[in-house]
Formats: structure tokens, C-alpha cells, sequence
């Protein structure tokens, strides 16, 4: 039998089958392979790449059978059984056979190198880029029925066209209203409110939001009468469900904000099942509410000094009724967020008066949501972790729509390691304000932490796209680098230093980190030493930036723990960005540096709240991932 065999497997040889077998599957391979590429990039039908792969799956049994019953002569292909021994070239076919099959091997390895370091990376972003949008509107699309709405800014119909703040501050406490209806997704100021001027119908708008209805309405105030407007439209059909004018005294806007928010929620049968709106208790001065409005206005636009002017209108309006929460408590966010955006205080001023601003408004009406938003936050930034934890979720309970609520509570999430958590705050975020580029800004350094960096460069895609201008193209740069993209990152840091400027701190950091994934410490060093020189009298002199860079990219764990300590001592939130926003998402500092005095760091009692927390959730992240 053994000889059997033997001859067998000889005549085989002999015959150049087993040659045309390796050849055959190799070469099926690598069709196979460049046809799933090609195909669908010209729309090919699903049902083309299968039957190529079943064809050549039935046709590999024929095609031994043939290399076995023919053979190839100088007379053309005839039987082996006719072939004289003379006319025989098998051993000339062998060898041509054999030098195609490596020929056909060195293909596919290139087109295996190929698709792999080129075009899998491109599949991937792509694949990305289709999860990032489906993120996107997933939440919107599944709510955007009979229960969803925007409210766009209303016009403005004083005959001095003077109360433009006054008739998109009505416009805009009526979407908190209607924010307060669980049964109702109520799309975002930032989103609504940039329709405003723009000649677009409530089909594109509904769109847009991914809303079923509009309410847009108009404000005529004179003197302390007021006439406000409103219509409710169905975006579908464009038919107006609901409309109603309200002569009103100015005293009475609370109750006119009350009697459109109810007759919204019945002719949308919205169940109130949650936070029930009710009338303020007692009157509030009608000046007094004008300078509120005045504040949410300057508030609204955040940049250069109209922050420091909403306090100022805060302030007016207390002057007028000192009992008013929500003057203390707007006042109190103004004062909270003005340290990044537009510092005109020392920090701890500003904190200390924003705190005696928010103790005031909750000992006014202690279910002021803004109140426990602003509370979580200044106490979180003084690293309280689980106090600010209990304020986020406190404000969580009585806004869950509430957009600010979801945006500052998702950064404490991620701050404190949660980053499932994180996501889904800032995901409910992005489905009710859609077109603001902040979230899925953050959410690319949400999911850049969970180590999902294709995903964050799509993120960084969209929040470019939506106007996100250098803080979206800094997501995208360091999705690229921990993709080792380094081309298209390169292209990226120029963008970014076009847009910031050469001399800024991310123009900077982007480019010492670029060098030294070049193999350039030494450089990039030099490069962070002298952007430190140039501005040491900013609080851009280290900070949590640079500890970052350091730590994760150029790898000196002096300067980065030198950086990280002059962050704790500044409270500057958030205050793990460096074991958040490396190459290899989120680590713990040991992971990063055996170095005691790093180590030391990460130990200061202050942070033994803000550690504990990011330890156990990043356990928990790791263990379900």
C-alpha cells in the first residue's frame, strides 16, 4: 500500500498537479481579495463577490482533473495518455510553473502589506466615520416622533427693535420649560438658536434637528405690556397645530411661559411625568427679569468680555429682587466657567464669590438644577470628587434634558475614569444639540481615552465639519498620531498652527510630539523649553497640557511631573489629562512612570477622592472590556 502511495504522489508530481493546486488557490486568493476591494468602490451588486468566490471554489476540482488527464507540448495541449515521451515538456512546465507561483506569492504579500498598513486603515475611518454618525442620530432618530420640538429664537417685535435679548430670552426659558417634560425631546439652544435670520422651512429645520415640531413665536414689549406670539408646527406637514397671542402685563411673563409650555404638552399629549412646571412663587420685578435676560444673553456668547457683562446684569437684577435664584445661580455659572474663557478675576475670586453665589441660590429654591451644576463643578474642581459626583447627579435628576447639565457632567465622568459613563452623557448631548461642535469634540477624546482612535478621528471630522475650527483639528491630529498616520497628522499640526497660531500652546505641543514619534526627544524638548520661556507669566507655562505631552510622547517624566504639580497647585481641571490622552488610552501613573517623585504626584491627599474613583472605574472599564 506504502508503494501504492508513493507512486501515486510521484505521478502527481509527475503531472504538475500538485504545482497547478497551489497554484490555483494562491492565485484564487489574491482574486478574491482584490475583487471584495474593488468591487464595492464601483457599487457592485452583494451577490457579484460571492459568486466569483463560488465559482472559483467549483472550479478547483475541474481544474485538478485537467492538469491530471492533459498535458501541455510543443504540439498544444493533448492527452497524457497520447503524449510520447519525446513531445513531453513537464519539467519545463514545472518550472515555469513554479516560478509563477512565486511570482503570484510575491502579489499577494504586497497586496497583504498593502491592504493592511494603506487600505484596512481606510476601512477602518470609514467604518468610524459610519459609527460616529450612527452615535450622532441614533438617540435623535429613535425619539424624533410626535414628542420632540425645537424652539427657535423669537423675533423681536418692539417698535425700537431694542429687545432682541428680551424676546430670545422668552424664546429661550420656554425650551427649559418644555426641557422639564421627560415625555419631550426638546432640541438645544446652541442648535435651535442658529437658525435664527436664516429663510429655511420647517422640514429642512426639522431635519436638521431631528425634531417633529417647531415653535417659533414673536415678542412685542412696550413699556411693561407685552404681546407674545407663538405657534407650534408639525415639520412634517407644515401645518400649525397649535397658535395663541398673549396680552400680558410684565409681572405675568412667568405665567404666559407656563400657559404655552402646557398648551404645547397637551396638543403634543406629553405626559408630565416629570418635574411638573409650575408658576414662580411669588412675582419677580419685571426689571429685574430684564437684566436676568440681559446676563443669559451676554452668557450665551461666552467669548471676550460678555461673560464679565453677564455678571454684571446678574448683578443688576439681584440689586432689583434679591430673591430671585436664578440670578444667583447664572451669576455663579458665568463666574465659574469666565476663569477659561475670559479670565477678569483670579481664579480663587472668582470661585469664592461663585460660591457664595450658588449656596445662595439653592437656600432660594433648592430645586435649581443650574445651581447643583455650577455646585458640582466648583466643588469638583477643588478636587471633591464625590460631593461634585452627588451635585452632577442631583442636577441630572431634576434636568436630565438640560444640555449643560449633560456637556459638564460628562467631563466629570470622564475626569474620574468613567468613560462608558462619559460617553453617554456626552451622546445624549450631541442628540439634542446636533449641530454644536463641543460635543462630538469630546467625544473623540472620550473614545481616544477608551483607546477607539479610529472612531475619534471621525469625531474630530464631524466636529471640524460643524465649525470647530482648531479644537476639532486638534482631536483629529492626535487620533492620526496614535493611528501612526503620520503624514496626514503632520498636515493636521500645520492646519492647527494656521488656525491657533505658530505660538500656541497646541501648535506646540503637536509639533514636539510629531518629533518625537520621529525619534526627535532631544528636539522636542528644546521646542517645549522654549515655548515655556515665552510664556511663563501665563498659566500656559506647564499645566495639565504639557504634563501630557511629557508623559506620554516625549517621554521626560521630570518635566511631566514637574507640569503635573504646578496643575494641582493651580487646580487646573481636568486634572488626569495625562493618564487620559496618550497613545494608548487611558493608563494609571504607574503604567506610565516607576519614577517616585511622579508617583508622588498622584498621591497628594488632595486627589485621593479624584484617584480613587478613576482607579475603580478604569478597573471596571478594563474588566468589561
Amino acid at each position: 500500500m506504502p508503494l501504492v502511495s508513493t507512486a501515486f504522489f510521484a505521478e502527481l508530481k509527475r503531472r504538475n498537479v500538485i504545482r497547478m493546486a497551489g497554484l490555483y488557490l494562491v492565485g484564487a486568493w489574491l482574486l478574491t481579495q482584490v475583487t471584495s476591494t474593488v468591487l464595492p468602490m464601483f457599487d457592485a451588486p452583494a451577490w457579484l463577490p460571492r459568486s466569483i468566490v463560488i465559482l472559483l471554489a467549483v472550479g478547483f476540482v475541474p481544474m485538478l482533473i485537467f492538469s491530471w488527464v492533459f498535458e501541455l507540448t510543443p504540439q498544444g495541449i493533448k492527452r497524457d495518455a497520447e503524449v510520447k515521451p519525446e513531445e513531453s515538456i513537464a519539467p519545463q512546465t514545472a518550472r515555469r510553473m513554479d516560478r509563477l507561483i512565486i511570482l503570484v506569492l510575491i502579489c499577494a504579500l504586497v497586496y497583504f502589506g498593502f491592504d493592511k498598513f494603506v487600505l484596512a486603515p481606510r476601512r477602518e475611518a470609514a467604518q468610524a466615520v459610519a459609527a460616529a454618525n450612527q452615535v450622532a442620530t441614533q438617540s435623535a432618530s429613535a425619539t424624533a416622533g410626535s414628542k420632540s420640538i425645537a424652539v427657535l429664537p423669537f423675533v423681536d417685535m418692539s417698535q425700537s427693535r431694542d429687545q432682541e435679548y428680551f424676546s430670545e430670552g422668552i424664546a429661550e426659558e420656554l425650551l427649559d420649560h418644555l426641557a422639564q417634560f421627560t415625555d419631550l425631546r426638546v432640541a438645544a439652544r446652541t442648535s435651535a438658536f442658529q437658525f435664527k435670520g436664516k429663510n429655511l422651512d420647517v422640514a429642512d429645520i426639522g431635519r436638521q434637528l431631528k425634531v417633529a415640531h417647531v415653535l417659533e413665536g414673536s415678542v412685542r414689549k412696550d413699556g411693561a405690556r407685552l404681546r407674545i406670539t407663538a405657534q407650534l408646527i408639525d415639520c412634517t406637514t407644515g401645518y400649525h397645530l397649535w397658535s395663541e397671542t398673549f396680552d400680558r402685563d410684565g409681572a405675568d411673563v412667568f405665567k404666559v411661559q407656563d400657559e404655552i409650555s402646557t398648551a404645547i404638552a397637551t396638543a403634543l399629549e406629553a405626559k408630565l411625568s416629570g418635574r411638573p412646571v409650575t408658576v414662580a412663587a411669588k412675582p419677580v420685578d419685571p426689571a429685574a427679569y430684564d437684566d436676568y435676560l440681559q446676563g443669559r444673553a451676554y452668557f450665551a456668547k461666552r467669548v471676550g468680555d460678555n461673560l464679565q457683562q453677564a455678571v454684571a446684569a446678574f448683578d443688576r437684577a439681584i440689586a432689583r429682587d434679591p430673591t430671585y435664584s436664578p440670578a444667583y445661580s447664572g451669576r455663579a455659572f458665568a463666574l465659574d466657567i469666565g476663569d477659561g474663557w475670559s479670565p477678569w478675576l483670579k481664579p480663587a475670586v472668582a470661585f469664592a464669590q461663585a460660591r457664595a453665589s450658588v449656596d445662595e441660590a439653592l437656600r432660594l429654591d433648592p430645586n435649581n438644577a443650574e445651581a447643583y451644576l455650577v455646585r458640582g463643578s466648583l466643588t469638583a474642581t477643588s478636587f471633591g470628587a464625590l460631593q461634585g459626583r452627588a451635585d452632577y447627579e442631583h442636577a441630572y435628576a431634576l434636568a436630565p434634558g438640560n444640555v449643560d447639565v449633560l456637556n459638564f457632567y460628562g467631563d466629570f465622568l470622564e475626569t474620574v475614569g468613567d468613560l462608558r459613563g462619559a460617553e453617554r452623557m456626552k451622546s445624549q448631548a450631541m442628540a439634542l444639540d446636533p449641530l454644536f461642535f463641543v460635543h462630538p469634540m469630546n467625544l473623540a477624546e472620550i473614545v481616544g481615552a477608551q483607546g477607539r482612535f479610529a472612531e475619534a478621528l471621525a469625531f474630530g471630522d464631524r466636529a471640524v465639519a460643524l465649525g470647530g475650527g482648531q479644537f476639532g483639528e486638534e482631536q483629529r491630529f492626535w487620533a492620526l498620531l496614535a493611528l501612526k498616520r503620520f503624514d496626514d497628522a503632520t498636515r493636521s499640526q500645520e492646519q492647527t498652527c494656521k488656525l491657533a497660531g505658530v505660538d500656541s500652546r497646541g501648535c506646540v505641543t503637536q509639533h514636539a510630539a510629531l518629533l518625537a514619534a520621529a525619534g526627535q526627544a532631544p528636539a522636542a524638548q528644546q521646542l517645549l523649553v522654549g515655548f515655556q520661556k515665552r510664556v511663563a507669566r501665563t498659566s500656559y507655562a506647564r499645566g495639565r497640557g504639557l504634563a501630557m505631552v511629557y508623559a506620554n510622547y516625549v517621554t521626560d517624566i521630570a518635566e511631566a511631573t514637574a507640569a503635573q504639580r504646578e496643575s494641582l497647585q493651580n487646580l487646573d481641571w481636568p486634572i488626569t489629562e495625562a493618564l487620559l490622552l496618550g497613545p494608548r488610552g487611558a493608563r494609571l501613573p504607574e503604567e506610565i512612570s516607576q519614577d517616585p517623585a511622579w508617583l508622588a504626584v498622584w498621591s497628594d491627599p488632595k486627589l485621593r477622592e479624584v484617584m480613587e474613583l478613576y482607579r475603580a472605574n478604569l478597573a471596571a472599564f478594563r474588566k468589561d472590556n
